[in-house]
């Protein structure tokens, strides 16, 4: 394997792009598989991943092929017979993208034995890892790519700090770096126009329930049922760190549960058909961004600089009391490290419902006069 910094490639290459299978990773790579579509016409991509994206990958057009690293017992076991499979169909791999730092997405290229590389990557001793070469650009993958000073310290090579762009930016690829798109299937039964998702991978992003019980009333008030969507409560216990809450609000509330009960195109279905979106910091809020849906995303201990949507449809909020913790500690804390989880108690209900009612086109509450300000820098 060689690092890549633009080499010519052979016509019809064979490309492979690694990354974890959250959702929003999924999402924000989409902009680097269209791009690498509009640079190699007629390329093979090969997507390699996990079980929780799965529906969105074995789905999108963007995709010829794809594999889960993650999510299954023998991952890394089975992969030799799928590319060999794979290599005599398109030929050996021209290029691989790693998006993902992950030790497996590393041990993988080994097996892929791509002839160029970006991202992450060991050397073929597997002792330490392979090289950047002293380029401007290979530069980035020794910063932190949400720092406060990214941007003043590479204007001359990033537009935005979005990771959609970063990620483009690596691989020698320029097309609209902020679009991101995914497949959609109209879900199988009417859906509720608001919908909803309280669900996050790190507990420190869940915004309070009483808060939620707030914007699901004032829906009720003007008459519009809210869906919940997320995974099936006993996924949402394990991973996302809302069930209690959710328990509570659909015990409280005339709440619709859809958690479970949409494969993700049918739930993109869904928020394309809805008339908002109102989520925290996670997958169905870059779902939401990339089928055109309005909505509102409350950010609290997030990377926003690097994954806030640019999509014009999503009203970004940005704590009114940031602790700036969650960010000296690289978000590497599951759960708030304050005694009181300050940064999402400063996102008020009634903030929200006025970004809400924005987006729907109604008469917003007025809001108390030390309660403005906020939005996406």
């Amino acid at each position: 394997m060689e690092r890549f910094i633009d080499q010519p490639l052979r016509p019809r290459p064979h490309l492979a792009v690694l990354f974890y299978d959250s959702i929003g990773d999924f999402v924000v790579s989409t902009p680097l598989l269209r791009g690498l579509r509009e640079k190699y016409p007629g390329c093979t991509i090969d997507y390699f991943s996990g079980e929780r994206t799965a529906e969105l990958e074995a789905a999108s057009r963007l995709l010829d092929s794809r594999y889960s690293l993650f999510g299954v017992p023998n991952g890394l076991a089975a992969l030799p017979d799928y590319v060999a499979e794979r290599v005599r169909a398109a030929g050996p791999y021209d290029l691989a993208v790693n998006c993902e730092a992950h030790p497996a997405t590393r041990l993988a290229l080994q097996i892929l034995q791509p002839r160029y590389v970006v991202g992450p990557a060991y050397t073929p001793d597997l002792r330490s890892e392979l090289p950047y070469p002293p380029t401007r650009v290979d530069a980035l993958h020794g910063e932190v790519w949400n720092a406060a000073d990214l941007l003043e310290r590479y204007g001359d090579v990033l537009h935005s700090q979005y990771i959609g762009e970063i990620l483009c930016r690596l691989a020698r690829v320029e097309t609209d770096y902020w679009r991101t798109e995914v497949p959609e299937t109209p879900p199988p039964f009417a859906t509720p126009p608001v919908l909803i998702a309280t669900g996050a991978n790190r507990s420190a992003k869940v915004w309070p329930g009483v808060y939620w019980r707030e914007v699901v009333a004032w829906c009720e008030r003007h008459g519009w049922t809210v869906g919940l969507l997320g995974s099936r409560p006993a996924e949402q216990a394990r991973y996302y760190h809302s069930v209690d809450l959710e328990t509570q609000l659909l015990a409280e509330t005339a709440l619709v549960d859809l958690r479970g009960r949409l494969t993700l195109p049918e739930v993109a279905g869904a928020l394309r058909r809805a008339r908002l979106c109102v989520t925290i910091d996670n997958g169905i809020m870059h779902l939401a961004a990339a089928v055109g849906t309005p909505t509102v995303a409350i950010f609290g201990a997030s990377p926003h600089r690097l994954w806030a949507p640019r999509a014009p449809n999503v009203t970004v909020l940005l704590p009114l009391e940031p602790c700036g913790r969650c960010e000296e500690n690289r978000y590497r804390n599951a759960a708030c490290l304050l005694p009181e989880h300050q940064c999402m108690l400063s996102q008020r209900p009634e903030r929200v419902i006025a970004a809400m009612a924005a987006a729907l086109g109604v008469e917003a509450p007025a809001l108390p006069c030390n309660r403005a300000g906020g939005g996406l820098e």
